[in-house]
C-alpha cells in the first residue's frame, strides 16, 4: 500500500497535490442507550462535502451531533454508522484515508513534563521514515517552531505553557507529517477571544496552502466568522446549510428567516438550529440536500483528471487494524524512542520518583529505629515477624498505589498516538515494562539494604539476597496490579479495586491466622494469595536454611529454635525455590494481563 501523506516542503506548504475534494451523503449514526436499550440517532442522511484550500466550521447547538460527525468523517467511530463517504469521487478507504488525514481533538492531552522542542522531537522520530536525515528533521522542527510562533516557549515544559501554546503546539505535532486533510474538534475551547483568534488565522493559513481544513466552533464570534470560507450548520444531527458563507445567509433568507443586520452570522444559524421543529428548518434541510444532488450530478458530468492520483479501495469492514494508520518506522526506533521518553519523564516526576525514593528511606530509617536490632534475639521473634510483615506491605503499597496514579496519566496520550499509527501495541508495553525497571529495583533496595541491617537481621549475604529477591517481586507484583487496574478503571475504582484485592489476599498469607486453623473449603484462597508465598518466602529466608538457634535475652525463650519457630507456622521446610517460583509465575500472569488490558482498552475505545 502506498504512503498517501502529502511530501513535505521547508517553508511549510504542501508541495502541489491533486486538488482534494471530501464529499458524504446518507450519512447516519445511531447510539443504543445502556439503559433502557432504545435507539438515539445522532445524525440523520446528513450530506455536505470539504474542499481543499478552504477553511470549513461545523456549526451547531450543544448535542446537534457535531463532534459526532467530525470523529466519522475522520475516521474513529466506525460501529453503527452507516452512509456514503469519498474523496475525489472515490469510496474513502480508511487505512489509507487515516494515513493522509490527522485529528486534533478537543483535549489534546501531552505529557507535561516534556518540552515543548522535545515533544515535537518525539513525534518527528515517530512519525518521519528512518530515512529522514537528522538535519532535515531539525529543519521541519524549525520550520513548524516558527510558522506557529513557538520560539519564546520552545525550552519550556508543556505543564507550564499556556492554553493558546498548548493548541499550536498540537496543531505542530500533527503539522510533522504535513496532512493535507486536518480535523479540529473545538480548536478554541478554554481559549480567550485573542488566543482563538490567533489560533483560527493558523487554520486558515494551513487551509489556503492546500489543504481540507475542518474544525467544530461552538459559538464564533463574528471576528471569527469572516475567517470561515464554508459553513456547515448542524441541528439535531440534520444539515441545515452546507456550503460557502457568502451564500449562507441568502439559503436561510430563502427558507423565511432573516438575519438582521449586523448580527453576528454564527449566534443567527445557532438561534435558527435551535427551532428545529420549525417547519421552515425542513425547508432548509431538503435546500441543502436539492444543492447537493446537484454537486454530485456536476461531479460525475465533469470528472476530475487528477482523481486516479489518489487510489482508495471499497473497505466495508470495521476492523481494528484498518481504521489505525501503520507505523512509519521499524520496532527498534519505536522502542528506542518510547523508551527514551519515558526514562525523560520519569527523571522530572517529583511524584513518581524523587518522593518517592525519599519515602522508602524514611519509612525504612523509621522502621529501623522502631525495631532497633530485634532481628537476632528469640524473646522478640514474634515483633520481628511482624517487621517483616511490615516491610512486604509497604513494599507492595508504595509501589502499587503510585503505579494507578502513572498510568492513567499516561493513557489518554498512548491512545491518541496508538491510533494514530506512531508505534505498535509491542513496542508501548516492552518499553513501559522496561522505564519501570530502575525504579522498581531503586525502591526496594534501598528500603532492605536500610531496614534489614538496622532491624538486626542475620548478616549472611545469601539471606540478605534472598530477601532482596523476594522484595523486588512484591514490588514489581504491587506495580502492576496498579497499572493493570489503573489501565482498566478510572481512579476513584482503581483506587478501590487494588486495595479490596490485596486485603483478601492478606488475611490468607498466613500472618494472621494458620493455614492449618483455616477451614477446608478457604484452604484453596491460600494456594492463589501472593502474600502467602512472600510471606513464606521472607520467613524462610530470615530463620530457614539450617540457622539453628536463636540468642536469648531472657531466662526462657519459647522461640529459641528457628526451625521449631518456622514449623509453628507452618512453614516448614527449605523450600525458598518453590516460593520464588510460583512468584515468577505470578508475575508472568501479571505480565500477560498488563498486556490484555491494553488490548480491552483499545477496543472499547472503537
Amino acid at each position: 500500500m502506498t504512503n498517501n501523506v502529502a511530501p513535505i516542503e521547508p517553508n511549510g506548504n504542501l508541495i502541489k497535490q491533486p486538488t482534494l475534494e471530501l464529499h458524504f451523503s446518507q450519512l447516519c449514526y445511531s447510539l443504543k442507550t445502556p439503559v433502557n436499550k432504545s435507539v438515539n440517532q445522532i445524525l440523520i442522511d446528513t450530506c455536505g462535502s470539504f474542499l481543499a484550500g478552504r477553511l470549513t466550521a461545523i456549526l451547531g447547538q450543544s448535542g446537534a451531533g457535531k463532534s459526532s460527525l467530525l470523529n466519522i468523517l475522520a475516521g474513529f467511530k466506525v460501529k453503527d454508522v452507516s452512509g456514503q463517504i469519498l474523496l475525489n469521487g472515490q469510496p474513502r478507504e480508511l487505512h489509507s484515508f487515516r494515513m493522509m488525514s490527522s485529528y486534533i481533538a478537543q483535549n489534546f492531552v501531552t505529557h507535561g513534563l516534556l518540552t515543548v522542542e522535545e515533544t515535537l522531537r518525539v513525534s518527528a522520530d515517530l512519525k518521519l521514515p528512518t530515512s529522514t536525515l537528522k538535519q532535515q528533521k531539525q529543519q521541519i522542527l524549525d520550520e513548524i517552531v516558527d510558522v506557529l510562533n513557538l520560539q519564546s516557549c520552545r525550552q519550556t515544559l508543556v505543564r507550564d505553557i499556556s492554553g493558546g501554546e498548548h493548541k499550536r503546539l498540537s496543531i505542530g505535532i500533527e503539522l510533522i507529517t504535513n496532512p493535507p486533510i486536518m480535523f479540529f474538534d473545538e480548536p478554541t475551547s478554554g481559549l480567550d477571544s485573542v488566543a482563538s483568534y490567533q489560533v483560527m488565522c493558523y487554520l486558515q493559513k494551513l487551509a489556503h496552502q492546500g489543504r481540507i481544513v475542518v474544525c467544530v466552533v461552538h459559538q464564533p464570534s463574528s471576528k471569527l466568522m469572516q475567517l470561515f470560507d464554508d459553513i456547515l450548520v448542524l441541528s439535531n444531527g440534520e444539515v441545515l446549510y452546507s456550503g460557502p458563507q457568502c451564500d449562507m445567509l441568502e439559503s436561510f433568507k430563502t427558507a423565511g428567516y432573516n438575519c438582521p443586520q449586523y448580527y453576528n452570522p454564527g449566534d443567527f444559524v445557532l438561534e435558527v438550529g435551535s427551532e428545529s421543529s420549525n417547519q421552515r428548518c425542513e425547508t432548509l434541510i431538503s435546500q441543502n440536500k436539492a444543492r447537493y444532488d446537484r454537486l454530485q450530478s456536476f461531479m460525475k458530468a465533469t470528472p476530475n483528471e487528477q482523481t486516479a492520483l489518489i487510489k482508495m479501495t471499497d473497505s466495508t469492514s470495521a476492523d481494528l487494524q484498518l481504521i489505525r494508520p501503520t507505523e512509519r518506522v521499524d520496532f527498534c526506533v519505536q522502542l528506542r524512542v518510547l523508551l527514551k521518553r519515558h526514562l525523560h519523564i520519569m527523571a522530572r516526576d517529583m511524584m513518581a520518583v524523587q518522593l518517592r525514593i525519599i519515602m522508602h528511606i524514611v519509612v525504612a530509617l523509621l522502621l529501623g529505629v522502631v525495631y532497633w536490632q530485634i532481628g537476632d534475639d528469640a524473646d522478640k521473634v514474634i515483633s520481628n515477624v511482624s517487621c517483616l510483615f511490615f516491610i512486604i506491605l509497604f513494599v507492595f503499597i508504595g509501589n502499587a498505589m503510585p503505579s494507578i496514579l502513572l498510568v492513567l496519566q499516561d493513557s489518554p496520550v498512548f491512545m491518541r498516538e496508538y491510533y494514530n499509527g506512531c508505534y505498535s501495541l509491542r513496542a508501548y508495553f516492552i518499553s513501559k515494562v522496561m522505564a519501570d525497571l530502575p525504579l522498581q529495583l531503586i525502591c526496594p533496595t534501598l528500603f532492605l539494604s536500610i531496614s534489614y541491617f538496622m532491624t538486626g537481621q542475620p548478616p549472611e549475604f545469601y539471606r540478605f539476597a534472598m530477601s532482596w529477591a523476594i522484595c523486588v517481586l512484591t514490588a514489581f507484583i504491587g506495580h502492576f496490579i496498579g497499572v493493570i487496574s489503573g489501565t482498566l478503571c478510572e481512579l476513584q475504582l482503581s483506587m478501590f479495586i487494588v486495595p479490596a484485592i490485596s486485603i483478601p489476599f492478606l488475611l490468607f498469607s498466613g500472618f494472621f491466622i494458620r493455614l492449618r486453623e483455616l477451614s477446608w473449603f478457604l484452604r484453596p484462597i491460600c494456594d492463589i494469595s501472593y502474600f502467602r508465598y512472600i510471606f513464606e518466602g521472607l520467613m524462610r529466608a530470615i530463620y530457614g536454611y539450617d540457622r539453628g538457634q536463636l540468642p536469648c535475652t531472657k531466662d526462657f525463650c519459647f522461640f529459641y529454635s528457628s526451625e521449631k519457630f518456622l514449623k509453628e507456622f507452618d512453614m516448614d521446610g527449605d523450600e525458598f525455590g518453590r516460593d520464588l517460583i510460583i512468584l515468577v509465575l505470578m508475575l508472568i500472569l501479571l505480565l500477560i494481563g498488563f498486556k490484555i488490558s491494553l488490548h480491552v482498552v483499545i477496543k472499547r475505545a472503537i
